[in-house]
């Protein structure tokens, strides 16, 4: 799976040079916050509104990815959606 990496990078460039930055996933997770951490606490710093909505669809969110999300920076807003069982699978990055 070569396109892996290649998403990885692009985020992490245009998440940099954004001035809004909308994130939904199905899940977080520890690896995927170490990812994109230097590029949302830059963003941030920068002034770009920043908002994360994921899930905690059968449970595979991390706590530990989480609490990192809410302390890379005061003004990222990072929300959990409650699935209560029902289905909820999104991937959209908005930048």
């Amino acid at each position: 799976m070569n396109w892996l990496p290649r998403l990885g990078e692009e985020l992490q460039d245009r998440i940099r040079i954004g001035e809004t930055v909308y994130i939904i996933t199905s899940f977080s997770m520890r690896s995927g916050v170490e990812l994109l951490k230097s590029s949302l606490r830059f963003a941030a710093e920068q002034g770009a509104d920043i908002k994360i909505l994921t899930g905690d669809y059968l449970y595979i969110t991390q706590p530990e990815a989480l609490n990192s999300l809410l302390s890379k920076h005061p003004s990222i807003e990072v929300r959990l959606w409650k699935s209560k069982g029902v289905s909820f699978h999104p991937k959209a990055y908005l930048v």
